[in-house]
């Protein structure tokens, strides 16, 4: 069952965020402002995720929500809707 705490923290530049694996998280860019993130992934149990997207991307299918659907369930991802548009 989803968690019903919220907390937010504006993560600024130079800022170092850890999130324990499997911990319920989302991040966004809620400004206008151009925004670079670097992941790390230690153990690297999530890292195949990226490398499924990047096969789609390579194979020249969309990344729509609908198209990535199934890569989620692999990962156990769900896409929070909070910062939907």
């Amino acid at each position: 069952m989803p968690s019903e705490r919220h907390d937010a923290y504006d993560a600024g530049a130079g800022t170092w965020v850890m999130v324990p694996p499997g911990a319920p998280h989302t991040f966004a860019n809620v400004t206008d402002a151009t925004a670079v993130m670097l992941n790390t992934f230690t153990p690297d149990l999530y890292v195949q995720y990226f490398r499924d997207l990047k096969a789609m991307v390579e194979s020249g299918q969309p990344l729509s929500r609908d198209a990535v659907a199934e890569v989620w369930t692999k990962y156990g991802t769900e896409p929070s809707t909070e910062y939907a548009s």
